[in-house]
């Protein structure tokens, strides 16, 4: 194939946010069929979106070695294409200097809505028809189900008809299937794509040299001014808006924070203008959304963020865009539950924040002990890039904005 200069290996390209694989949802060609430049040749869905695949350039579908359900690593062919003429190179230069061919487009029209794997809706609308049409039937029962689950249940010989889907209009899922081995009455379990793509996270973020700060802070200031804002507002603000805010405020002043490390290169990169991941639990695992520019956010625009990046998460509808690009990350751990913790650092960032639960303590003020709401904070940085007291300093700043919040109003 290298002495015709016609056919081309379009392969599974690096997409980033350390996505290594995908599964194959769908195949939008067949080989023979044209194709022009940006048409849709896969659906993947990867551990944090479903996206379209699209070609690189013109020419006829000659193979597709991956099918429907199975899974697809960075630099596998995706199609094999041939041109009227030799294309030019589409080769992607990546931050660690190796090239893959093709590249994603992450345009809201490139992006399906995950974890609908194939809804029979048209991909742009994002909703339910009003009327969906009648589920094929198994064992004589109309049963609702995504191509990959069906996929996947066909190769492992279940039933759908006994499965229970937690889907829309209670759709089958991959995840709903009953994949489990069993032996010795213990159960064997793959890894989901998101937690594998979480485990791989955790064992980079392990290789980090971090260090932890711990501290609290006084907020009952805090607690009076939120309901005092919350008075006139129809979206109440919580507090994780807050943390947010002051983060970004405090991120102004100590921007180090903000930076992401290149350990291959002993590099760094400073933003000044934070844009702040926050970690939301969902069915599939933790997801980090990022909060643009968080600095130049009213509250308000935090909170409308902040309830919007939640649902998209929730409902696996997150972009490529809404989860790039973040320079901190803030854990709010304690509206679960926990005091204080050490919550790992979301590689290549190098500083995230955990933010325990808020309680009553008897504090001795002016000699005299009195009860007071505190904020338990639990600061981790990648010693590499950050020393102990610039992490203190940092810390000290945001705890200040917390005690004395009033200036995140008037900032």
């Amino acid at each position: 194939m290298s002495h015709d200069p016609t056919m081309h290996e379009f392969r599974f390209p690096d997409i980033g946010e350390g996505l290594t694989e995908g599964t194959i949802v769908e195949l939008k060609v067949a080989p023979g069929q044209s194709v022009r430049q940006g048409d849709a040749l896969a659906v993947v869905e990867t551990d944090k979106v479903v996206t379209e695949i699209p070609s690189p350039f013109d020419g006829v579908i000659v193979e597709l070695p991956i099918g429907p359900g199975k899974v697809i690593h960075v630099g596998e062919i995706v199609a094999l294409i041939r041109t009227a003429v030799k294309a030019a190179s589409t080769a992607v230069e990546t931050d660690h200097g190796a090239s893959v061919v093709g590249q994603l487009e992450t345009a809201a029209d490139g992006i399906l809505p995950p974890s609908t794997e194939g809804l029979e809706v048209p991909a742009t609308t994002f909703a339910l028809s009003p009327a969906p049409a009648p589920a094929p039937l198994q064992n004589g029962r109309s049963v609702r189900a995504t191509p990959l689950a069906r996929k996947v249940a066909a190769d492992a010989g279940i039933d759908l008809a006994a499965v229970q889907g937690s889907g829309p209009l209670g759709r089958i899922l991959k995840k709903d299937l009953p994949l489990e081995e069993r032996n010795g009455g213990s159960n064997r379990k793959k890894l989901s794509t998101t937690r594998t793509a979480i485990a791989i996270a955790m064992e980079k973020s392990q290789a980090i040299p971090a260090a932890a700060v711990h501290d609290w802070t006084i907020v009952d200031e805090l607690l009076r001014l939120r309901r005092t804002i919350n008075e006139g507002l129809r979206e109440k603000i919580g507090l994780l808006a807050f943390f947010v805010k002051a983060a970004a405020a405090a991120l102004k002043k100590f921007p180090l924070l903000s930076s992401i490390y290149f350990p291959e290169k002993r590099e760094y990169e400073t933003h000044e203008t934070p844009h702040i991941g926050v970690a939301v639990d969902t069915e599939e695992g933790l997801v980090v959304p990022v909060i643009r520019d968080a600095a130049a956010l009213s509250l308000e625009g935090i909170q409308a963020e902040l309830v919007r990046l939640t649902g998209r998460a929730k409902e696996r509808r997150l972009t490529l865009e809404e989860i790039r690009g973040g320079t901190f990350t803030i854990s709010n751990f304690g509206s679960f539950s926990g005091v204080f913790g050490n919550p790992m650092i979301l590689p290549p960032q190098v500083a995230i924040l955990g933010v325990g639960r808020i309680h009553e303590l008897g504090v001795v003020r002016d000699g005299t002990v009195s009860p007071a709401s505190v904020l338990p904070l639990s600061l981790v940085v990648d010693h590499r890039l950050i020393d102990g007291v610039y992490a203190c300093k940092f810390l000290a700043r945001f705890m200040e904005l917390m005690s004395q919040p009033a200036q995140l109003v008037t900032d």
